[in-house]
């Protein structure tokens, strides 16, 4: 199952916040932030268990994280990723001088996928190492 046009939101939380003081290569780590947030009315259509693998996709590139329900909302047709390797897959690199990219506002395609793997930080930089 897929969602399509969805908007991609991306910002700090409290709960990545925690992990971090672990380090940003720990396993709390991916689950503070390698992570999808849906809104419950959208996660009904994905006909999938919280914390079942998704492929998140934008115009600049895309990331498996494990998908979960938002506690906020309603805000259906909204996805929600912490800020991190994870989220820097998806969000236009273009800081248009500010030195910050666009972190709000990309449409997203996801789609529950059936195998994959949600990589750890090394993992992910390490792959686009190889690229």
């Amino acid at each position: 199952m897929s969602l399509e046009n969805l908007i991609l939101l991306t910002g700090r939380t409290i709960n990545q916040g925690v992990a971090l003081e672990g380090g940003k290569v720990t396993k709390e780590n991916v689950r503070a932030a390698g992570i999808c947030a849906f809104d419950r009315v959208d996660f009904k259509k994905l006909d999938c268990l919280v914390g079942t693998p998704v492929k998140i996709t934008t115009d600049f590139g895309e990331v498996i994280v494990y998908s979960t329900i938002s506690e906020e909302g309603p805000h259906p047709g909204i996805l929600f990723v912490p800020m991190g390797p994870w989220a820097n897959q998806l969000v236009n690199p273009d800081s248009q001088g500010c030195g910050t990219p666009t972190y709000k506002g990309m449409k997203a395609k996801v789609e529950v996928i059936k195998s994959g793997k949600v990589l750890d930080a090394l993992e992910l930089i390490g792959k686009l190492k190889e690229a």
